[in-house]
């Protein structure tokens, strides 16, 4: 079983290789069955192709994450991360998530689940700089990424 080190590198090597449009490098970080759940209490993505579909997605829409310091279980399975991920398009939102990964005995991450709900989601407003300024809750129907 991966250890303590491994299973945080995993959960930050995800965000780097997602920010960086590194969807093959983010598919190697999985198991050939993963099962995603983003967000839980949708169906979940089952196995590999599943989750390129969502990985094409999430990169066209110029998802960039930044993780919390993750945090790991004593049973050596688990790395829990609080993340903030936000999205340009179709318009900016910014998601505060918690995402929690189970790990084979290989390091693969054999099942993912996105924690995040409506109140945990804001649209975005450009404001005259042109950054970001957080507007209010709203919900992203029918966006997976």
């Amino acid at each position: 079983m991966p250890d303590e080190a491994a299973r945080k590198k995993m959960a930050l090597d995800y965000a780097q290789r997602i920010n960086a449009g590194d969807i093959e490098g983010v598919l190697d970080l999985f198991a050939d069955d993963i099962v995603f759940e983003d967000p839980v209490g949708r169906p979940p993505m089952v196995g590999k192709e599943d989750l390129r579909r969502h990985l094409e997605l999430a990169v066209s829409c110029g998802t960039h994450e930044v993780p919390d310091p993750p945090m790991t279980s004593m049973d050596d399975r688990f790395v829990v991360t609080p993340t903030t991920v936000t999205v340009r398009k179709p318009r900016p939102m910014t998601f505060r998530i918690v995402g929690i990964v189970e790990l084979d005995e290989n390091g693969l991450g054999r099942r993912v689940q996105a924690f995040w709900g409506v109140t945990d989601v804001t649209m975005d407003e450009p404001d005259a700089t042109g950054t970001a300024s957080v507007t209010g809750p709203t919900h992203p129907e029918g966006n997976r990424a």
